[in-house]
């Protein structure tokens, strides 16, 4: 009986080191990409490492930029080729040593358009968790609204939509390159410089850009209740909407999702996929709603050997109070390791 005991035991302060070990690792990497008009190392981008980093104090973070210059890099989110941006950050990351091993990632507004391309295209580091936060993933069907005695944007938005497919547009402006009025979509399918690719719109699919959507361990989408900027607001949830009827047809109404055009329905059937809601306007995200975030999908992988070996321990208080350091559990068990799990 008493051999039976140490032996429970044992196995138990066994499962405490496999989680323990697990808990001491470094922190996954981050890697974010910020929206239109901002800049990598902004005040807010900086608020937003800042927050994950009270959390996890050893964790690697990265911000993607397009120029170190601040303002050009701000420059690059208004104009350029995005096919052109995503092939750099793609051989940006991938010569980043601490991100080899992969890395979770934020996207903000266009930035989680964008990071999804990425994922799409190249996925080398690879990303674990993607996180976009009123992104318009299904591009916009309309420009951000004007104030009414604000002549200038309107003036703006009128001649942008009117020279919208034209090549200068798709290849050098940013926000033309996704954007998808359902009332053009022939023109859309045909000149969309972007965004129609990553969606796998057209006739000819991309079927490893299902691949590697479907290597996610989530994919989050966050819509904001109040968003005006991102229009519609539901693009941030793959949604699609109506105009002239103002019907949103969620994505697993879509083509793209029964169809499988991009993985959408295996991510969604293995628990993969999320919706969620933050109330405010576009990117108002509180401090303490990026925490609660970072907590649930940042800084480590939850999987459920590491809650079995929470529980595994739980149940032997005593086990529990065996564990003075790492370094002695290690010296002590080191014997028994093979015993115990064959």
């Amino acid at each position: 009986m008493k051999i039976m005991q140490l032996f429970n035991r044992l196995k138990a302060v066994a499962l405490l080191l496999v989680f323990t070990s697990s808990a001491l690792a470094k922190p996954r990497p981050v890697v974010m990409w910020h929206g239109l008009g901002d800049e990598y190392n902004s005040d807010g981008m900086m608020r937003m490492a800042s927050l994950i980093e009270d959390l996890y104090p050893d964790i690697f973070i990265h911000s993607v930029y397009l120029d170190e210059d601040p303002k050009k890099d701000s420059q690059a989110s208004f104009f350029g080729n995005l096919n052109e941006q995503i092939e750099t950050v793609c051989e940006q990351l991938a010569s980043i040593p601490e991100l080899e091993d992969g890395f979770d990632a934020l996207g903000f507004s266009q930035g989680g358009l964008f990071m999804r391309g990425y994922v799409e295209r190249c996925n080398s580091p690879k990303v674990h968790n993607l996180l976009t936060f009123g992104s318009p993933q299904n591009g916009v069907a309309d420009f951000p609204p004007c104030k009414a005695r604000d002549f200038l944007c309107r003036q703006r938005n009128a001649a942008l939509k009117s020279q919208v497919w034209r090549p200068y547009a798709q290849n050098g402006v940013t926000v033309a390159q996704y954007y998808r009025n359902p009332d053009e979509y022939e023109q859309y399918l045909e000149y969309s410089g972007y965004l129609a690719d990553i969606n796998n719109e057209r006739i000819e699919k991309n079927m490893t850009y299902a691949e590697n959507l479907k290597s996610l361990e989530k994919l989050i989408l966050y819509l904001f209740t109040e968003d005006e900027t991102v229009v519609p607001k539901e693009s941030a949830w793959l949604a699609d909407f109506d105009k002239s009827t103002g019907e949103v047809t969620l994505l697993q109404d879509r083509k793209m999702y029964t169809e499988n055009w991009l993985g959408f329905k295996e991510l969604d059937k293995d628990g993969k996929l999320e919706f969620y809601m933050i109330e405010g306007r576009h990117m108002r995200i509180t401090n303490d709603t990026m925490i609660e975030i970072a907590k649930t999908y940042l800084g480590t992988d939850a999987s459920e050997s590491h809650v079995a070996s929470v529980e595994a321990v739980n149940e032997d208080p005593l086990a529990v109070e065996h564990i003075k350091s790492k370094l002695a559990i290690q010296q002590v068990l080191a014997p028994y390791m093979t015993m115990l799990y064959f």
